[in-house]
């Protein structure tokens, strides 16, 4: 006995000095002499753990407490192996072990809160944090879960007063200030939230989350520009983090950046596949790549469906909605769009619309920005759910308890989305919207909406969803409350030369569509061209106007615009729209429209490349239509060129609009709730071809 207690004293002493590899060959020949010697297992097990070998030290540690299972020196060490291993479940059991004999150490109660809070147990968790802080009011770990427990239930100010009560501990608390922060930007907080991660940078300048959340902040202003300053600040303190990767990509696509953003977001899947954020992100993209094979893009969306949605059929439980057809329908909107965005144009004539003798609507909307028109959706829905802070569970709980009979998601794979709460099917019947420019191609979405005009017969082919074809259009215009009329005359009349111009998304401005426009520009040779989009305006997207000098256009010629203080008044500026070729613009040429400014457009084969085909066949002027790149260039140039034309064409386009089905909300309406009401029948007749046992 005494030759083995002097081993372990030198396994101990070997260990202070470091030799980890001598100390454990002294542990071994100690378990070989007495293998039930729970001290050299402990030993064993610490060294194993020091050096990273998790399995390792858990399989000695267990045996150290099976051959002493009342030693809380072994229990605790074998917790702290359940810890690092993230075996959380396992980890609480043993520290509430420890906890049944030791009741007074605060030590223990505090990481058994941050346990408990892990396995999203709030009330124990609770319970853990404050009975560690009534035993040692200046610990501050139980006081940072404590504010993370009142986060997540949503609880701004109770989680405020627990940072606080930190930081009076230890104002460098740098833990306490991040999630200050985080609490200020749930709330919309930005100048607040910013300043709590410049705290965070001067005491951690490595700090890549406080980096993110900095550049998000930006993004969230549509300072694009110093959003990816910040991004690119966090990629190089942690190269391996996906999100940034991904944020980085958002910047490259904001600023029409194609290729790059393609890479960050397959760089950031790379790096974590399950970031479903990522995934559509990157899908997002290769929409706007008018040279991809439409087969390969829909391949990719399916890939979503395998490697995001089916992991979650498991969650998905039977419908309880009562299979009556012609009953009154509950109707929910899923969007982060309930605002002053492209989305909010086109969802508040449905949420106005939508008959309430027949039609009961409920908005749930996932922004954390409100603004004037959120208060209309907010006064014009039956029921109106802020769930941004909402988690996935929380929000497929709460659609189901308002009975939502038909779930409308209005995001597709953009910004903002919750297909992953799309994906649990809280709904018996789901209609994606075409806001996004292609499938979900998730299968729990039933339907999609299009119409006779963007959407070919082809198209089913390469849709998840079953095609509804909405007559006319998809979508009804609704434009923002703004004294902005259009201007009388054309710009030409006075400049003494045609402005044309585009006010999309950076991103559409593919290669194609700069040969086209340039092509126009040398037809018109006195011709200017104004671009506006985010921050255009800045020296960073200067390289658009080296693409057009590479077909031979001086970039004089062009006026690079960032944003507005209104989306009309920049086009009294214009005389001519042109619509990206292959990626018509949405909103932009609604706007265009409404400011009396005629939009040259060309159709092909993909929905993306005939939303313009759609507008202006509704408004009456198929001239304005080209068939090919040739025919785009002689419309724009030939109506350039006859400024009397010109002016006929331009004079009354505002009422024209309004007159127009991409205006007329009823007649929308009525479409709509018509198809509404034919897919509510088709799933309750499968509800009762079920319940009597007939084949379907």
């Amino acid at each position: 006995m005494l030759f083995v207690a002097k081993m372990l004293a030198q396994a101990v002493e070997q260990i202070e000095l470091g030799h980890l590899h001598d100390a454990e060959i002294l542990c071994d020949e100690v378990i070989s002499l007495q293998p039930d010697n729970d001290d050299a297992w402990y030993l064993k097990g610490t060294i194993a753990l020091s050096d990273g070998r998790g399995l390792n030290a858990k399989e000695a540690l267990q045996k150290s407490v099976d051959f002493q299972p009342k030693s809380d020196r072994n229990i605790e060490a074998l917790a702290k192996v359940f810890v690092a291993l993230g075996e959380t479940v396992e980890a609480s059991a043993l520290y509430e072990n420890l906890l049944s004999a030791s009741m007074d150490r605060a030590d223990w109660w505090s990481i058994l809160s941050g346990l408990k809070y892990d396995l999203r147990d709030f009330l124990k968790a609770e319970e853990a944090a404050n009975t560690a802080i009534s035993l040692d009011d200046n610990l501050l770990e139980p006081l940072l879960n404590l504010a993370l427990i009142r986060f997540d239930r949503l609880d701004y100010v109770g989680a405020t007063i627990a940072c606080g009560r930190a930081m009076r501990i230890d104002s460098n608390f740098a833990h306490a200030h991040f999630l200050l922060g985080n609490i200020h930007l749930a709330q919309g907080h930005h100048d607040a939230a910013a300043g709590c991660y410049l705290k965070v940078l001067d005491l951690d300048p490595m700090n890549a989350d406080a980096l993110i959340n900095l550049g998000n902040i930006h993004r969230e202003r549509l300072e694009i520009v110093a959003a990816g300053e910040f991004y690119d600040a966090a990629a190089k303190v942690a190269p391996e983090n996906a999100m940034v990767h991904s944020n980085l990509g958002i910047v490259f696509k904001d600023q029409g950046k194609m290729d790059a953003a393609i890479s960050a977001f397959s760089r950031a899947i790379q790096l974590d596949p399950s970031m479903h954020l990522a995934r559509s992100n990157y899908l997002f993209c290769l929409c706007f790549k008018v040279d991809e094979n439409p087969e390969d893009v829909y391949s990719e969306h399916l890939k979503y469906e395998t490697l995001h949605a089916q992991p979650l059929a498991s969650e998905i439980l039977k419908h309880t909605n009562t299979p009556d057809p012609e009953r009154k329908l509950r109707v929910g909107l899923l969007s982060p769009d309930l605002r002053i965005h492209p989305g909010g144009h086109f969802y508040l004539p449905i949420v106005e619309g939508l008959e309430r003798e027949n039609f009961d609507v409920t908005c749930y909307y996932n922004c954390i920005l409100k603004d004037e028109w959120t208060s209309k959706f907010e006064k014009s829905s039956d029921h109106f759910h802020h769930v941004y802070n909402w988690s996935d569970a929380h929000l497929v709980k709460q659609i189901r308890s308002d009975g939502i009979d038909i779930l409308i998601e209005g995001a597709g794979h953009m910004s903002g989305n919750r297909l992953a709460v799309a994906a649990r099917k809280p709904a018996p019947v789901q209609i994606a919207t075409a806001l996004y420019p292609n499938t979900t191609g998730l299968s729990a979405i039933d339907y999609r909406l299009l119409d006779r005009q963007v959407a070919l017969p082809s198209s089913q082919a390469f849709h998840s969803e079953e095609i509804i074809y909405l007559p006319e259009t998809h979508f009804c215009y609704r434009p923002l409350e703004r004294d902005v009329s259009p201007a009388v005359h054309p710009p030409a009349v006075k400049n003494g030369y045609v402005t044309f111009g585009s006010f999309n998304n950076a991103i559409k401005l593919n290669d194609l569509t700069v040969s086209t426009w340039a092509r126009v520009l040398q037809e018109v040779p006195n011709a200017r061209l104004e671009l506006k989009w985010l921050e255009f305006d800045q020296p960073e997207s200067a390289g658009i106007l080296d693409r057009f000098a590479n077909h031979g256009v001086d970039p004089s010629r062009i006026d690079r615009f960032g944003r507005s203080p209104d989306p009309y008044t920049p086009y009294l500026n214009l005389d001519i729209c042109l619509d990206p070729i292959y990626a018509s613009g949405g909103t932009t040429t609604c706007d265009a429209l409404w400011m009396g400014v005629p939009v040259v457009t060309i159709y092909g084969e993909t929905q993306f490349s005939r939303t313009g085909l759609m507008h202006l066949t509704n408004i009456g002027l198929p001239e304005l239509i080209a068939k090919d790149v040739d025919e785009f260039v002689d419309i724009a140039a030939n109506l350039a060129s006859d400024i009397v034309r010109l002016k006929r064409l331009r004079h009354g386009l505002r009422e024209r609009m309004q007159a127009s089905p991409i205006m007329d909300e009823q007649r929308y309406s009525g479409f709509l709730e018509n198809e509404l009401r034919r897919v509510w029948r088709i799933w309750c007749e499968g509800e009762v071809t079920q319940t009597v046992g007939l084949p379907r």
